[in-house]
C-alpha cells in the first residue's frame, strides 16, 4: 500500500514540475509571485539567532502561518509529523500522552519554546507533551533537528521546537463542528495602543472517536502585553494549556474509568535593552507551573490515583553583539530553581523536593559572506550532579548563491530527573548517571525560486542513555536505568517544489538506525523508515491541501503478550482540507482526517482515532 501512495505523490510532483504556468484563474502581480518564491530561502530563522535559512549551519524546518492555515492542521502533532527526522507517536485516541523523537532521541531530550520562553516540566517523566496543542494559537513553528545544547542548555540534547503565538494586528475568529460531537473554537486578536501592543488568543476544543470514555477537552490561552521605545522592549507573557480527558484504553483493554487532568502555564517578563547599534541585552524572568492528576478506581495494580506538581522559577540573561562587522558574539547565564511534588493513594513520594540548575555559555559566529563558521561552549551544573561542558563547532558554505554545504559537531549532556530516580510508579534508582551524547552531521541544500532540495547524514552516539526497564513482568514493575552505549545514524531527504504560482508540493523521507550496543537490538518505537508529504494550492478563490504520513515497522512492547517484545506494523494516514473564501474576511472550510479510515496503533495496545470529518467557518478583521 505504501508503494501505491508513494507513486501517487511522486506522480503529483512530476505533473507539477512539468505543468505549464497557465492557470484557469487570474493570477496576482509578478512582484508578489517573486516575493513568495524567494521566501523559500530568504526566510530568517529566529531560534538560531535570526540567521537567514540559506546560511544556517543547523538542520531547520519552518512552518509559517500561511502554510498552517492552508493545511488546516488539527494539532501541533500534525505539524511536526511533516518534518524530516522527527516523529510524534501517541498512546491511542486524540489527546493522549504523546512522545516526540528527533533522530532517535527521547521525548525528554526535545526542548519546547513558546515566544522565547523555555517550557519546563521536571515532574513529568515523559517530558513535555504538547502534541495536542492547537495550531490556532500558533503563528509560526521552527524545528531544529540535532543538538542545540550549546545555546539552549541540556534539555535541547535532541533538538528544539520553537513556537510563536499569533501576533498579527487585527482579529481572527474560527469555529468548527465534526464527527462524534467534536467541536473547536478559537479567537485571537492584536491591537496597538500608544506604544503598547496587546494580544490575546483563546482556543477551546472537544474531540471524541465514539469510544467509551473517549472525551478529550482542551483549552489554550495566550496573552501578551508589549512596550517598545528606542532603548527598551519589555512586556508580559502568559501561556496556558488546560486538558481534561478520559483514557479509553490501557494496554489494549478498555478502561471506562481511567481519566487525567493537566494544567500547564507560564508567566514571563521579557526585557530587551539596546546598548548600541550593534549590541543588546536580553533578560527573561519566568515562572512555570505544571499539575497532572490521574484517576482510575478500577486500576488492576492498586494505584488508582496519583498527582504531580512542578514549580520552576527561572532567570536568563543574554548579551549579543557584533564586532568588526563580521563577528557575532553571544554570552549568557541561566538559573533555574525547581520544586517537585508527587503523591498517590499510598501518600507522598516526593514532598516538594528542591533542585536547581545553573548554566552559562559563549557562542561566536564569523560571517565571511559565503562562508559561515560558528563555535560555542556551554557549562551546565545541576544540584548533586558533576558539572559538564558541551562544545559545538560548525561551518556552512554557500556556492553560487544556490548550493549550501554544512557540517557540525556537538557534545551534549542531560542530568537525570529527580522523578526518574525516585520513580513513584516503580522501583527507585538513585545511581542514575547523566546522559551524554556526541553528534556529527553533514548536509547540503539547493535553493531556487521554484525548488528546495535537502540531504543530511547524521550520527549520534549516546552514553548512559536513561530508559525504562521492566524488572518484574508479573506486575509490570519498572525502573529507570542507564543504557551504557546507544548508536544512532541515518539520512534525511526532503524536497519542496513550487512549479506554478500558489502550488506547493513537498515530501521528506528519513532512514534511521538505532542500536543498543550491549544487546544489538534497536530502540523501542524507532522505525527505520518514515515518509511524509503534502500538496497545497492556495488561490484567492479557494485553498486545497492534502497531506500524508507513513511510519514503518518498529519494535514495541505488548504487555498482553509473552514475550512482550513485538514488531508494530507499519501504518499510513491521509488528511484533506478545503478552504473557500465567501466574502471579505469570511471563509468556510472542510477537513477530513484519516480519510481512508485506517485501523492502526502508534503505541501497541492503544487504537488510534478513525476517520473524522469537520466543517467550520473563519472570519478575520484586519
Amino acid at each position: 500500500m505504501f508503494k501505491k501512495m508513494f507513486m501517487i505523490l511522486f506522480a503529483a510532483m512530476v505533473l507539477a514540475v512539468f505543468s505549464t504556468p497557465i492557470s484557469l484563474f487570474p493570477e496576482e502581480d509578478t512582484d508578489q509571485k517573486k516575493k513568495e518564491n524567494e521566501s523559500m530561502f530568504t526566510e530568517v530563522v529566529e531560534v538560531v539567532g535570526n540567521v537567514p535559512v540559506i546560511k544556517t549551519i543547523e538542520s531547520v524546518s519552518i512552518f509559517k502561518s500561511e502554510e498552517m492555515e492552508t493545511l488546516n492542521f488539527e494539532s501541533l502533532k500534525s505539524v511536526l509529523q511533516l518534518t524530516p527526522g522527527l516523529l510524534t507517536l501517541s498512546a491511542g485516541q486524540f489527546g493522549q500522552a504523546s512522545s516526540t523523537y528527533i533522530r532517535g532521541s527521547k521525548n525528554t531530550q526535545v526542548l519546547y519554546i513558546v515566544d522565547g520562553v523555555k517550557l519546563r516540566d521536571g515532574a513529568n517523566i515523559g517530558g513535555i507533551s504538547l502534541a495536542v496543542l492547537s495550531p490556532n494559537l500558533i503563528d509560526r513553528v521552527e524545528v531544529v533537528r540535532g543538538p542545540l545544547s550549546h545555546i539552549y542548555g541540556s534539555d535541547a540534547m535532541g533538538g528544539v521546537v520553537s513556537m510563536n503565538t499569533d501576533s498579527k494586528e487585527g482579529a481572527n475568529f474560527m469555529a468548527s463542528f465534526g464527527s462524534h460531537g467534536s467541536y473547536l473554537g478559537n479567537f485571537s486578536g492584536t491591537a496597538n495602543l500608544k506604544g503598547f501592543t496587546l494580544g490575546l488568543s483563546v482556543n477551546t476544543q472537544r474531540y471524541s472517536d465514539n469510544v467509551d470514555n473517549d472525551i478529550f477537552k482542551n483549552t489554550g490561552l495566550s496573552a501578551r502585553v508589549n512596550f517598545k521605545n528606542e532603548k527598551i522592549k519589555s512586556g508580559i507573557r502568559f501561556f496556558g494549556n488546560f486538558t481534561d480527558s478520559g483514557i479509553p484504553f490501557n494496554d489494549g483493554v478498555p478502561s471506562p474509568t481511567r481519566h487525567y487532568k493537566q494544567d500547564y502555564y507560564i508567566l514571563a517578563l521579557p526585557f530587551v535593552f539596546t546598548l548600541s547599534d550593534t549590541a543588546k541585552m536580553d533578560v527573561k524572568l519566568a515562572y512555570t507551573n505544571s499539575r497532572y492528576e490521574f484517576k482510575d478506581p478500577n486500576d488492576l495494580w492498586g494505584a488508582p490515583y496519583f498527582r504531580n506538581k512542578f514549580d520552576n522559577y527561572e532567570a536568563e540573561a543574554t548579551y549579543s553583539g557584533r564586532f568588526f562587522e563580521k563577528l557575532d558574539v553571544w554570552a549568557g547565564l541561566d538559573y533555574s530553581d525547581q520544586a517537585i511534588l508527587n503523591e498517590n493513594n499510598y501518600g507522598r513520594s516526593l514532598d516538594n523536593v528542591k533542585m536547581n540548575y545553573f548554566s552559562s555559555f559563549v557562542s561566536t559566529a564569523l560571517n565571511l559572506n559565503a562562508l559561515q563558521v560558528a563555535a560555542s561552549i556551554r557549562y551546565d551544573k545541576y544540584k548533586d550532579v558533576a558539572a559538564n561542558f558541551s562544545p559545538h563547532i560548525g561551518v556552512s558554505y554557500l556556492m553560487a548563491n544556490r548550493f549550501k554545504l554544512r557540517a557540525s559537531y556537538s557534545q551534549s549532556f542531560l542530568a537525570p530527573m529527580v522523578s526518574q530516580m525516585v520513580n513513584p510508579w516503580g522501583t527507585p534508582n538513585f545511581d542514575l548517571k547523566p546522559e551524554k551524547g556526541k553528534s556529527f552531521e553533514i548536509g547540503g541544500e539547493f535553493y531556487s525560486e521554484k525548488v528546495v532540495l535537502s540531504a543530511t547524514y547524521f550520527t549520534m552516539r549516546y552514553r548512559d542513555m536513561i530508559d525504562w526497564v521492566t524488572v518484574d513482568w508479573e506486575t509490570y514493575t519498572g525502573q529507570y536505568r542507564n543504557i551504557a552505549n546507544v548508536d544512532t545514524y541515518g539520512m534525511e531527504l526532503s524536497a519542496t517544489f513550487r512549479p506554478v504560482y500558489r502550488l506547493t508540493v513537498s515530501g521528506s523521507y528519513t532512514y534511521l538506525h538505532t542500536e543498543d550496543r550491549a544487546t544489538g537490538k534497536p530502540l523501542i518505537r524507532k522505525p527505520k523508515h518514515t515518509f511524509s508529504g503534502f500538496l497545497t494550492y492556495a488561490h484567492k478563490w479557494f485553498s486545497v491541501s492534502a497531506s500524508m504520513v507513513y511510519v514503518g515497522r518498529r519494535p514495541d512492547l505488548d504487555y498482553m503478550a509473552w514475550p512482550p517484545y513485538v514488531e508494530a506494523p507499519a501504518f499510513d494516514t491521509f488528511d484533506f482540507s478545503l478552504v473557500v473564501p465567501v466574502t471579505g474576511g469570511l471563509s468556510v472550510f472542510g477537513k477530513l482526517t484519516n480519510a481512508f479510515d485506517r485501523s492502526y496503533q502508534e503505541f501497541i495496545g492503544y487504537p488510534a482515532p478513525g476517520r473524522r470529518f469537520e466543517l467550520g467557518i473563519k472570519y478575520r478583521i484586519k
